[in-house]
Order: structure tokens, then C-alpha cells, then sequence
């Protein structure tokens, strides 16, 4: 009695992660991941604590076995063998890779890493260990059914507006997982659940309403403009109505096959007539009529996938490790990407094949085709989970070659794992169960019981700490330091202090407060010391990450330009130098850092080697504009000639407005008295900064210069209309500019 108490509760805990989409929770830093990683780790802590006891009360029960000999008895099968053998191959690559802290741990706008893996495998194994016939599975998804049907409706009164939720009136639908990619990938997913619970459900009201919670789902993924998961969907669909009109006879073949031919002509239309669907009103209409190599998105995912393959051939067999991938990233990095950062490929096979290597891609390929492989072989006893769900996973896999999987789409593609793979245990029984006596099933061993039960509840609580109360505790005081940096700075201070020892989350806690220490220092305000403190812990913090991942650049850029900006002593620039060398030597191409070191030389009056290193980045990147026009501003005074050439060659160029070129170009025409030429890259630098009412009067001044006193006038006017205190005490120029153009 008292076992089945604990299996009861055991499911209750496993029946709560289908509603896992909904949490989040406002506070945190990530709230969309931090929230509802943490609530899966408890559940999965509580599942795995329960069927410890259980084991422990009764272990012939409980024990699985490799074979099917009793009925009701655990089993392992090769799917859940899989799984483990792709998770021991991604522990190894996390060992032999770039950073296995990183491999394991991840970061907080992740919350991967092989970390979760292990919790994933787990939940797989308590699914199969608690789920013990087929009405099980069908309550669970119908469970996450409810749990999808209200994401969707969630999505629905954020994208009209209908309550004030959270960003709502947004264009691409994000509902609770606050993305609108990874809302596409999980309602894929639970859209297919719905198609096959229809398929397998005898009540007519629930049947119905799972292929009505189907519906929603489809419109909300639709309200995604997700162009991979649609393009899924649409090749996901395609499978299922070509295997019916090959596995499926009579009468219903025949419809499905019209079907086909319809489907195929709508296919053909659209093609077709993809230059004016371009324009179409309906955004995925129109996102999906526009996709082409000259697309931003598309090149730059088509960039990092050929830098993915190039450096394929260095790490083979077995990869860089879990979340590594922002190193690749960086080796590779042109400034004509525009994503200045990123830690994924985008191309889930792509992520595997790094991470892992050929033998971690192959591991999880491994799993996909046996899961194909179960279905065509049951085909026969359940051929709606053959076609349904085949094209599921068709749909699934297409939309992950634009995309990464998250904890909203993963512990479901776990539990499809588990659904597959599951075989009836009663059907399988050759043995019937023990119905008790000495060494039977339902002997419980209450002293093993009670002392599990004392080391499960000390392991608890020191696991719950480590992976529950750490992580929240550390993302909330960044959220706090962030959120009242101006409200309350010394509280923003305090909460950045206090998580200054742990290495978890220490990059994204540098970074943020890198940005509240420059927020704190342009208020007026606040006081110098408190200004101090946030200098020094600033430093402090972006030293102590740079040192914990000696293969992130961010932190050494940030802390490299932090101590430009403020070092008292020219012995303190050694550092920074040492930092920025560090830096270009992970990213050879990423101009920010060659520029700070070309910085960090003028600064020490060492001009030859400044100007070399422009030089240097001049030939490896002939065809960006920006490092010629760096290196005309700094040295046009002393060779006029090489400036003019530099600026010629730099304004036909890519990239030449980059890191305040526009300013640096304007400067040097000004500078040479070119009135009429600064004049169309000030009109560019007012666009690109309309609220900079300042530059609007330097271009009057400009126009006064070269003689258009309407134009100038007009700027006047501009700003007067606008911001009427930026012409303050500018009376006599404002009077000239009148009396030159009523002359005139």
C-alpha cells in the first residue's frame, strides 16, 4: 500500500513538467530559462528521490532488468541505452574540449550544458519506470495538450493585445517561452501530439478537443513566422499523406492521394508566385516568399555553418564540448556578420557534430533512426503512431536544421523517445509476479528504506542548494543590480558584490555590471565614491571572469577598454595590453580589440607600433572599409597623402561608418575644409542618431560654412521645434545664419 502511495506521488511530480512552458517568472535575469530550469531540476530531484526509496523498499520489484521476465517490472531498452551512450559521449568531449566547466555547467541565458543532459536521461528513465501502459502515455500528453493550449492562448492576447500581458502588441508571437523560434519548435511538437492522441483515443469529446488544442496550436506556430518550423510543418504533413497513400488501401487512400495532388499544386503555386507573395500583408507569408542567400539572417547562419565545417577537421572525433561553440565563433569572426556574438550554430546536427565531434553527431543520429526504425516496425499493431508520428519527427528534424533545441522542446522530445520506445509490460510477461513470501517482489526492506531515505534527504538538500537555491540566488542579484542601478545604486552595488566569488554565471554578471558602471558614471547625480565602487568592483568582476574562462574575449575587451578609460598609472596598460593580445589572438578579425591595443600604443606615445597593427588588420581584411578610415583619422595630420588614399579607398567600402567612422570622417573633411562633402555623412549620422539634436547644429554651422544659409535655417527650425535647449546661447550664431540668408 504504502509503494503505491509513492508511485502515486512520483507521477503526480512527473505530471507536473508538461506545464513547463508556463513558468516564468519576471525578477530574474533569463527569467524565461532560469525559471523553468530550475522547477524541472526540482522535479526531476523529487521523481529520482522517490524511485530511490522505492528500490530500496522493494528492489526485485523495482530493479529493471534487461529483458521483460515479470510482469510490471522496470525495464531498460535501447533506446534509453542510446541516450546514455550520447550523453557519456558528450561527457568525454566536455573533458577533451576547450572548457569542461563551461561543457557542464553552461551559463544562464542557456542553462544546457551536460547538466542537462543527465537530468534529461533521467526523466526518460522515470517516464519509463512510472508510465506502465498505454493510457498513461495518452493522460500525459493530453497533459501536455492543456499545457500547450494555454501557451497558445497566451500568444494569442499578447499578439492582439487583448490584456496587459507580458510584451504584449509584439509582432512574432513569444507567448511564455519568449521566443518566438522556440515557441515554434514546442507547438510543432505538441500540435503532431495532438494529431496522434486523436488517432489513439476511443471518447469522441477527447478526441475532438485534442484536435481542436492541434488547431490552436498550428495558428499560434503560424503567428510565429517562424520560417524552419512552417517549412517542417509543411514537409511534416507531406510525409504523413505520402505514407497513407502508400500503407493505406481503398477508399482512404484514394482521398489521401487527392490530397497529395492538391497539396503539391498549392506547393507549385507558391512558387510560382513568390515574388508577390513577397509583398503579402501576412507576415509568415511573407517571411517564408523571402527567404534567399541575400537575406541578413540567412547568410549569417550560412557563415557560421561554414565555419562550423571548416574547423571540423581539428576537433573529428570527438569535438570541443558542450557550449564551446562562441570560441569557433570567434576564430572565424569577419566584421561583416551581423550578430557580433554567438554560441550556436543554429543547425542542431551542426551543434552536435561540434560539440561532440563526428562521434557525438553520430550518437545522436543513432537515436533519431531508432526511434524511425521502432515506428515502421510497429506499423503494423499501431499504424497511426507509424504515420503520425514519423511525420513528427520529419517536421522535427526539419525545423532543427534552422534552430537549437531548448529545455521547452527537449523534455518533450524525451518523452516522444519514451512514447516509441514503449512496449506494453504485461504484454511482454513470461513470467507471471511473485505474489509475495521470502524473497519475493513485495517483501519490503524497511531498514534499507529508512537508511536511504537519510541519505537521499542529506543529498537533497546539498544538491538542491548546488543546482536550485545557487543559481536563482545568483540570477536574481543580477536582475536586482541591473534593475536599480539608478533607483537604488546602492543596492544594485551590494547585490553585484555579493555574487562576486562564484565562477557560475560570472561572465554574464561582469558584463552587466561592465554596462551599469558606465550607466552610474554619466549621472550627475551620484556621488564620486559610490562611482568608485562600482570601478573598482567593475575591474574586479571582469578580472575574476576573464581568469575563470580564459577563452572568453568579451570580458578581456571589456576589462582591456575599462582600464584605457581609466588607469592612473602607464604601468597599468601592461595589463590591458596583455589582455587585448590575448583577445585578437582568439579573434584575429574582431576589430575592437585590434582598435583598443591601436589605442593603448597612441596612448603611450608609441605610434609606429599602433599604426602597425591597423596595418596589419588592413591586409587581412582588405575589403572593410572601417580600419582605413581608423587609421586616416590618426595619422592625416602627419601624412596627408596616405590619409587621402586611406579615406578614398575606406568610404567605397564595407563597414566604413563602424565604431564612430561617420565622426572620424566628418573630423578630416572639416578639418580640410570640405564643407560640401561632410555635408551627406553628417545627414547619415543624424539618421543613424535622430535624437542628437547637437549634430543638427553642427550641420547648420557646416551649411553656414559653405554658403547655404537656407539649409542651415532649416536645421535651425528643426531643432528649435524639437529641442529648443540645445540652442541656448547660440543667439549670435542663430542671427547670422538670419541675416546671411535674408541677404540672400
Amino acid at each position: 500500500m504504502f509503494e503505491l502511495k509513492l508511485e502515486k506521488i512520483a507521477k503526480i511530480i512527473l505530471y507536473a513538467a508538461p506545464f513547463l512552458a508556463l513558468i516564468f517568472i519576471e525578477g530574474f535575469y533569463f527569467p524565461f530559462m532560469i525559471t523553468r530550469t530550475v522547477f524541472f531540476r526540482l522535479l526531476i530531484e523529487l521523481g529520482l528521490s522517490i524511485y530511490l526509496l522505492l528500490l530500496a523498499l522493494n528492489f526485485k520489484k523495482y530493479s529493471p532488468r534487461l529483458r521483460q521476465v515479470e510482469a510490471g517490472r522496470p525495464r531498460f531498452n535501447l533506446a534509453l541505452g542510446l541516450v546514455v551512450i550520447f550523453l557519456l559521449f558528450q561527457l568525454v568531449a566536455a573533458i577533451l574540449g576547450y572548457d569542461f566547466y563551461k561543457s557542464f555547467w553552461s551559463d544562464f541565458e542557456r542553462m544546457e550544458g551536460v547538466i542537462s543532459l543527465i537530468y534529461l536521461a533521467i526523466y526518460l528513465f522515470l517516464l519509463q519506470i512510472f508510465l506502465k501502459d498505454k493510457q498513461d502515455w495518452l493522460f500525459y500528453i493530453r497533459l501536455i495538450l492543456i499545457g500547450s493550449v494555454l501557451v497558445s492562448l497566451y500568444g494569442l492576447v499578447q499578439k492582439f493585445d487583448i490584456l496587459p500581458v507580458f510584451a504584449a502588441g509584439v509582432g512574432r508571437v513569444a507567448s511564455t517561452i519568449g521566443n518566438a523560434a522556440f515557441l515554434a519548435g514546442y507547438l510543432l511538437i505538441t500540435a503532431g501530439l495532438g494529431v496522434y492522441y486523436y488517432f489513439n483515443e476511443s471518447r469522441k469529446n477527447y478526441k475532438y478537443l485534442a484536435l481542436a488544442a492541434s488547431g490552436l496550436n498550428l495558428i499560434v506556430l503560424l503567428l510565429t513566422s517562424t520560417r524552419g518550423a512552417i517549412l517542417g510543418l509543411a514537409i511534416g504533413i507531406l510525409v504523413f499523406i505520402l505514407l497513407n497513400t502508400i500503407f493505406l488501401t481503398g477508399q482512404i487512400r484514394k482521398r489521401f492521394l487527392v490530397i497529395l495532388i492538391i497539396i503539391a499544386a498549392l506547393g507549385l503555386t507558391f512558387f510560382l508566385f513568390k515574388g508577390k507573395l513577397a509583398n503579402s500583408k501576412i507576415e509568415f507569408i511573407k517571411r517564408i516568399a523571402t527567404i534567399s542567400t541575400a537575406d541578413r539572417s540567412v547568410s549569417n547562419r550560412l557563415t557560421v555553418w561554414r565555419m562550423a565545417l571548416k574547423d571540423f577537421k581539428f576537433h573529428p572525433y570527438f569535438g570541443i564540448g558542450m557550449e564551446n561553440f562562441e570560441v569557433i565563433y570567434n576564430k572565424y569572426f569577419t566584421p561583416n556578420i551581423s550578430e557580433n556574438w554567438f554560441d550556436r550554430t543554429h543547425n542542431v546536427y551542426l551543434d552536435e557534430l561540434m560539440a561532440g565531434g563526428a562521434l557525438g553527431l553520430a550518437a545522436y543520429l543513432a537515436i533519431l533512426f531508432y526511434l524511425f526504425y521502432l515506428l515502421f516496425k510497429k506499423r503494423r499493431e499501431d499504424y497511426w503512431q507509424f504515420a503520425v508520428l514519423s511525420g513528427l519527427l520529419v517536421a522535427y528534424g526539419i525545423h532543427n536544421f534552422f534552430v537549437f533545441d531548448t529545455l521547452n522542446t527537449s523534455f518533450i522530445y524525451f518523452f516522444l523517445i519514451g512514447l516509441i520506445g514503449f512496449k506494453d509490460a504485461g504484454a511482454a510477461s513470461t513470467t507471471p509476479p511473485d505474489k509475495g513470501g521470502e524473497g519475493g517482489l513485495n517483501e519490503p526492506n524497511n531498514r534499507a528504506f529508512n537508511w536511504v531515505f537519510i541519505v537521499l534527504l542529506i543529498a537533497n538538500i546539498f544538491i538542491f542548494y548546488k543546482l536550485v537555491y545557487l543559481p536563482l540566488r545568483i540570477n536574481r542579484a543580477i536582475f536586482v543590480g541591473y534593475y536599480y542601478v539608478l533607483a537604488d545604486s546602492f543596492r544594485s552595488y551590494e547585490n553585484f558584490k555579493s555574487v562576486l566569488k562564484y565562477k557560475f554565471g560570472s561572465v554574464e554578471i561582469a558584463v552587466q555590471l561592465n554596462k551599469m558602471n558606465e550607466v552610474v558614471n554619466a549621472q550627475p547625480n551620484i556621488s564620486a565614491a559610490i562611482k568608485e565602487n562600482y570601478y573598482k568592483l567593475d575591474r574586479e568582476k571582469l578580472k575574476f571572469a576573464s581568469d575563470s574562462f580564459p577563452y572568453d574575449i568579451k570580458t578581456k575587451i571589456y576589462l582591456a577598454q575599462l582600464i584605457l578609460n581609466n588607469y592612473q598609472d602607464i604601468k597599468e596598460l601592461d595589463e590591458a595590453e596583455s589582455l587585448l593580445k590575448r583577445a585578437i589572438e582568439l579573434s584575429p578579425n574582431r576589430v575592437e580589440a585590434s582598435y583598443l591595443l591601436y589605442n593603448l600604443y597612441a596612448k603611450r606615445g608609441e605610434k609606429t607600433k599602433a599604426r602597425a597593427i591597423l596595418e596589419d588588420l588592413i591586409k587581412e581584411l582588405p575589403w572593410y572599409g572601417g580600419v582605413k578610415i581608423m587609421l586616416m583619422s590618426g595619422l592625416y595630420k602627419e601624412n596627408p597623402t596616405r590619409a587621402e588614399e586611406l579615406y578614398q579607398a575606406g568610404i567605397r567600402q564595407f563597414g566604413y561608418a563602424d565604431f564612430g567612422g561617420l565622426i572620424k570622417i566628418i573630423t578630416y573633411l572639416l578639418d580640410g575644409k570640405k564643407y560640401q562633402e561632410a555635408i551627406p555623412y553628417y545627414n547619415q549620422l543624424i539618421k543613424s542618431e535622430s535624437a542628437r539634436y547637437d549634430y543638427r547644429l553642427d550641420l547648420a554651422k557646416v551649411y553656414y560654412l559653405s554658403g547655404d544659409f537656407g539649409a542651415a535655417a532649416e536645421q535651425i527650425n528643426i531643432i528649435s521645434s524639437n529641442s529648443p535647449e540645445t540652442l541656448k546661447g547660440y543667439e549670435d550664431f542663430i542671427n547670422k545664419i538670419n541675416e546671411a540668408f535674408n541677404k540672400k
